[in-house]
């Protein structure tokens, strides 16, 4: 019976179809029968799990080179360098709101029923990206993703209209995080000693403060219109900590990059107008926009002199060997 199926798949010619028309025009043309061949030959060999698995991986790989986060891309090797950040940051929010939700709630607790769904997973990714495990990872983020889908609707459920507005921003955030991760190529994993050292350090930089200050009753960061001790809302501590953390990585980033120096010109420009224009900072929550604006602008500085540091010690080098 097998080797009938086999002989039917030799025999036949599948065409370029399906999934397979996700892929850019040009793209589907020179490899679209070749594509659709080997989807063919899985799912004769493997089955429908297996089928469905390399069908995803494909559509997977035709939406990156349709919006150019494929590894052959600047933008592609760009998410796939921020994507250890990206889970750590995630996961350090996520461990904070888990560890606050057994706890008597405050007023801006909101309703908290639901977050499990929306947090646990991005403990497990981030214990799989620092394990080496990149593919259990982006099967983690994909439950990340799915649990943050089902919180929305149960967050209406459970509590109205109010508990909706409360807990929307944080689940549609960590949405994008968990999308983030899913969008970065898969064929560089960040599974290097660098890139897990330093989701490590990123998640300890962020989870601590996170956790402290989220289980502990802080006069000073509770709010300005605090009247009483009260714990401050975990997203506020890390609106607070986050551009601290991050501004280091972020410069040093910026300056190793082919187009960092432009970018960072870029991003002192853009910190310079929003400080100036404060009614734009003044929109973000907490009041944490004047200090981004500034870690902004220290990060992009910061960035422009390294990259000079780092060309002048290759000058030095290349003059020294001629």
């Amino acid at each position: 019976m097998t080797g009938n199926r086999s002989e039917s798949a030799e025999g036949r010619s599948p065409r370029p179809g399906g999934v397979v028309r996700l892929y850019p025009t040009a793209y589907r043309r020179q490899h679209g029968a070749e594509i659709a061949a080997t989807l063919a030959d899985i799912a004769d060999a493997e089955g429908g799990w297996g089928a469905r698995r390399e069908t995803a991986a494909v559509a997977g790989h035709a939406l990156r080179m349709r919006t150019g986060l494929d590894s052959a891309r600047p933008t592609g090797r760009a998410l796939a360098g921020l994507a250890p950040y990206v889970v750590a940051v995630a996961a350090s929010l996520s461990a904070a709101l888990l560890v606050v939700w057994p706890l008597e709630p405050q007023a801006w607790d909101g309703e908290r029923t639901y977050t499990p769904l929306a947090y646990a997973p991005w403990l497990a990714v981030l214990g799989c990206l620092i394990a080496g495990r990149w593919a259990w990872a982006r099967i983690g983020a994909a439950a990340a993703l799915a649990g943050a889908a089902l919180s929305v609707p149960l967050a209406l459920w459970s509590g109205g209209r109010e508990g909706l507005s409360q807990n929307l921003p944080t689940v549609l955030g960590l949405a994008a995080a968990a999308t983030a991760v899913l969008a970065a190529p898969p064929d560089l994993p960040p599974t290097a000693p660098r890139a897990r050292r330093n989701a490590t350090l990123t998640a300890l930089a962020l989870g601590v403060p996170l956790l402290v200050a989220s289980t502990t009753v802080f006069q000073a960061v509770a709010g300005p219109g605090a009247v009483e001790s009260a714990r401050p809302e975990p997203v506020r501590v890390l609106l607070q900590f986050a551009p601290l953390v991050l501004a280091f990585p972020a410069a040093l980033g910026l300056a190793r990059s082919r187009h960092g120096g432009a970018v960072a010109t870029v991003v002192v420009a853009a910190a310079c107008a929003l400080m100036y224009e404060y009614g734009l900072l003044a929109s973000v929550p907490y009041d944490a926009g004047m200090l981004i604006g500034k870690a902004g602008f220290l990060t992009g500085l910061a960035a422009l002199l390294i990259r000079l540091a780092l060309r002048l010690r290759a000058t030095r080098e290349r003059t020294r060997a001629s």
